[in-house]
């Protein structure tokens, strides 16, 4: 005997794009202040150091970018500005995003292309990142999964054992940031949540680091100012997710005051 007709969802029929959109979660977003979907090829070079950051991105360390098929993409600094530093030698792709203001909604994605493999204590190599204030707050990877870090990179807050940005594939991020507050989503992953004093800083720029040797895709990127308030199932969703255990990585040690256009050394 045939089966009854039963209509699926309307859900179903969504892309996932769609079904799944990426909204935020504890902030109002305001005003659209900035917007870049790499539309227009274009390269973009390092802003001079202690100059007032006149564009929106900002590569890092002589690393090299440009738009191309649409996308922004990044790879490491030549061969010859690493030999030419003892340090910082941009052995990654690393770019800042300047244009935002002291408290905000962003949103983005990013592809890891290629690279070294980072794997925690078993090879000294960099782990890719999303840092929100030059060494104020940073979602990066380490001995104990993705972490949310803050005071400096010594402290966690926050902390994802199992989650992994797999090479090739794109994932959609929402940072929200005001006071000493931030939150990190991950579409399809985790939710970072910390609150912490030395978050409460003058420097906004968000950078972004990609693995080793490899090449870093960043596209769709968006940035709102927040209004008062907060999004209505916020303190739901806080009770639910109570912050786990701080754990001091390393000796806290001051942060050098630094500035935007800094960033371009």
């Amino acid at each position: 005997m045939p089966r009854p007709f039963r209509p699926l969802p309307l859900l179903a029929f969504l892309p996932l794009s769609l079904a799944a959109e990426l909204a935020p979660r504890w902030l109002m977003p305001d005003q659209k202040v900035f917007e870049d979907d790499f539309s227009q090829t274009r390269e973009l070079k390092a802003l001079p150091a202690k100059s007032p950051a006149i564009g929106a991105w900002n590569p890092n360390q002589g690393t090299r970018w440009k738009v191309v098929d649409g996308v922004l993409r990044g790879e490491a600094s030549s061969p010859e500005y690493q030999a030419s530093h003892d340090t910082h030698k941009g052995v990654h792709p690393r770019i800042a995003l300047t244009k935002t203001p002291a408290d905000y909604v962003l949103k983005f994605s990013l592809r890891l292309v290629d690279g070294k493999p980072f794997v925690a204590d078993q090879r000294r190599s960099v782990a890719p990142f999303i840092e929100i204030g030059h060494h104020v707050a940073r979602v990066t990877w380490g001995a104990n999964g993705a972490m949310l870090l803050a005071d400096g990179d010594t402290l966690q807050l926050d902390v994802a054992p199992g989650f992994q940005l797999a090479p090739g594939k794109w994932h959609v991020v929402m940072v929200e940031r005001r006071g000493d507050e931030l939150c990190v989503q991950f579409q399809d992953g985790p939710t970072f949540h910390g609150k912490h004093p030395s978050y409460r800083s003058e420097l906004h720029a968000v950078m972004l680091g990609g693995l080793e040797a490899g090449h870093l895709e960043v596209d769709d990127v968006t940035v709102w100012s927040v209004k008062a308030g907060e999004q209505p199932g916020w303190a739901d969703w806080l009770k639910q997710h109570p912050a786990p255990k701080e754990v001091r990585l390393k000796e806290a040690k001051p942060v050098a005051a630094t500035t935007r256009a800094s960033a371009g050394k």
